[in-house]
């Protein structure tokens, strides 16, 4: 049962790849990230990550 549920999983997230084949769509543009919101992205997730710690830390 833990096999399918996992086979089901990788299958369903997979299903977007399956979408398209060969040349038969357009690509699709990708936003870009500067490095100032990247890094910042990165920030906020260090500081969250630090608050959840410090927290857990102190119950």
């Amino acid at each position: 049962m833990r096999l399918f549920l996992i086979a089901v999983a990788a299958m369903l997230t997979a299903t977007p790849s399956f979408a398209c084949v060969g040349l038969a769509c357009p690509p699709t543009p990708v936003p870009e990230i500067s490095a100032l919101e990247g890094g910042a992205a990165i920030a906020m997730l260090a500081a969250a990550v630090l608050i959840i710690w410090e927290r857990r830390r102190t119950l």
